[in-house]
């Protein structure tokens, strides 16, 4: 629309065509000038939001960070405890082991006492057994000895004893009416004895000399 069309349609007397295109003007500035103060309450405003976008995206980036910061810290913090842990199960089982292999160096130990003891049993048994052995040994070595030198001696040269001239003095008195030799046979044990061995007789003692020989009474006693 042009400047008279409009002035036409409106039909106000008095109206000109100057006037018109003044009020025109001043209505477009008008809106240039409402339309400039909207673009730049836009443009303050898409500043504003991006101010704000800004702010809160670095907020939100600080959050970020501080969040992961708190997990690194938490998931360290579960770290260490873990290794504590472990440590300290390693420790127990350390132990557990330790205590173990003690007790068995311990039975190990008593095992070998047990062991060595009966073994020094047994050795003083064998020495105890071995000492009576060798005394038995010489024993019967000395007994073997003894029966060996008596085999070698006669019989008849063995010491026996025979009565004194006092006992056959009392028993010739007992037989006066009897011969010397009738009276030594009276005598058992003692006759037999002296039958067997041939006597001397010194001061009124007797001694065994030889072997087996008939009586030989000395004179001096029959008288």
């Amino acid at each position: 629309a042009t400047p008279k069309t409009i002035m036409r349609t409106m039909g106000v007397k008095g109206l000109t065509l100057y006037h018109l295109k003044s009020h025109l003007q001043k209505f477009r500035q008008g809106r240039q000038l409402c339309k400039e103060s909207t673009e730049n309450s836009k443009d303050v405003s898409c500043a504003a939001e991006s101010q704000d976008t800004g702010s809160s995206s670095t907020s939100s980036l600080r959050l970020a960070a501080q969040e992961q910061n708190e997990s690194y810290q938490v998931t360290e913090a579960l770290r260490a405890q873990m290794e504590v842990q472990r440590r300290l199960h390693e420790q127990l089982e350390y132990g557990q082991v330790q205590r173990r292999l003690q007790l068995r160096i311990e039975a190990q130990g008593k095992y070998l006492q047990s062991v060595l003891e009966k073994a020094c049993k047994a050795i003083e048994d064998q020495a105890v057994a071995f000492a009576g052995l060798e005394a038995a040994r010489e024993e019967l070595s000395e007994l073997a000895i003894k029966v060996s030198n008596g085999s070698q001696v006669p019989f008849h040269t063995t010491k026996m004893t025979v009565p004194s001239l006092s006992e056959l003095a009392v028993a010739i008195e007992h037989k006066n009416n009897c011969s010397a030799e009738s009276s030594l046979t009276s005598i058992p044990v003692s006759a037999t004895l002296m039958k067997r061995h041939r006597g001397v007789f010194r001061n009124g003692e007797s001694v065994v000399v030889g072997h087996e020989t008939g009586w030989v009474m000395p004179s001096s006693s029959l008288g």
